[in-house]
């Protein structure tokens, strides 16, 4: 990722985890008191309603993250969908840790400790399956961005002589073979290294 976009993007999601954590703090304390006061505290509701706030702010960190794409107008370049990706999965990452504290938490105080274990999996499935979701969602966006991009005029000029090499070196070829004995081959090889060097001068600006 582009150094000025990777650190933008890493201190929104710093911004995005401390406001999930804190939603996630005020939800749970809402939650208890909720049930505190209609005597559901120490029942399966206490656990099952803490994984559905996980689902939800989850899901909510990949939403936001996706939108701070658009946020920072970001253009299409070759490794954009595996960086956005890898800074995501990291976040959520973090988040883990605090979600995994407080359901264990929600076993213990609905008095059935043993529980944490067991629901654990089922909170990591609809975690990946949040990710899956985000990814299919990425990939996308990404796709629109590659299509929608515009080409620098740098990179116009060299797909331009890469075709006017291109075509140079058919009508080489051709000469060469309508007369073998000919000193062609140089050209040919000349040619055929400037046009493999081309794309990855174009990909190399495309990263810049």
């Amino acid at each position: 990722m582009k150094i000025d976009f990777k650190q933008n993007f890493e201190e929104k999601i710093k911004l995005i985890l401390i406001d999930s954590n804190s939603m996630l703090e005020d939800k749970f304390d809402l939650m208890l008191k909720k049930h505190a006061a209609h005597g559901l505290l120490r029942s399966g509701n206490t656990i099952k309603e803490t994984m559905d706030i996980i689902a939800e702010l989850t899901a909510k960190i990949y939403s936001e993250i996706l939108s701070y794409i658009d946020v920072l107008n970001l253009k299409y370049y070759s490794s954009l969908e595996e960086d956005v990706s890898k800074l995501a999965h990291e976040a959520q990452k973090q988040f883990k840790i605090e979600t995994t504290a407080k359901l264990k938490k929600s076993a213990e105080l609905a008095g059935k400790p043993q529980l944490f274990e067991r629901m654990l999996p089922d909170v990591e499935a609809e975690m990946a399956n949040s990710l899956a979701i985000f990814q299919n969602n990425l990939n996308t966006k990404t796709l629109d961005l590659k299509l929608n991009t515009t080409k620098s005029p740098a990179e116009k000029t060299l797909w331009t002589v890469e075709f006017i090499f291109l075509a140079i070196s058919l009508f080489v070829a051709g000469m060469w073979f309508n007369d073998p004995s000919g000193n062609y081959e140089p050209f040919i090889v000349g040619l055929t290294s400037a046009m493999l060097l081309i794309p990855l001068i174009i990909r190399r600006i495309g990263k810049q």
